[in-house]
């Protein structure tokens, strides 16, 4: 089995995968295309859990984008076969860290921080699996 993360935005949605204990960037799909895209994606990978990043403000309040999100999960679970686990994870900083990570001298190759991004949210929850 395996497992997906979801990065979601109104225009764009970032996605990425584990191999084994380890996150990849996946693919960059358009949210409008989310709903026919990702039914095939979760059959063909075999995806038994999603993760899926939750932007609140810094103090821990929900955001708008937080709002949309969970929207969009619901959306997303009545397409997805039921036994299907989801799991919010703060995606707080990750574009933070992904800036630093493709590029610590401050340039800035905006697609490839949006993909490590996802990656890092997703290998974050496996990091933390392991710990458990």
């Amino acid at each position: 089995m395996s497992t997906l993360a979801i990065d979601y935005g109104t225009k764009k949605i970032w996605l990425a995968i584990a191999v084994e204990w380890i996150a990849f960037p996946l693919s960059i799909i358009a949210t409008k295309e989310a709903f026919s895209h990702l039914p095939k994606l979760v059959k063909e990978r075999g995806v038994d859990t999603i993760i899926i990043g939750i932007a609140n403000h810094m103090d821990g309040t929900t955001s708008d984008q937080a709002t949309r999100t969970r929207e969009f999960q619901k959306k997303l679970q009545n397409l997805l076969p039921k036994d299907m686990k989801y799991i919010e994870w703060d995606e707080r900083l990750t574009t933070f860290e992904a800036k630093n990570a493709v590029d610590p001298f401050g340039k800035d190759p905006r697609k490839a921080i949006d993909d490590v991004a996802a990656s890092i949210m997703l290998q974050s929850y496996l990091d933390q699996l392991k710990k458990s």
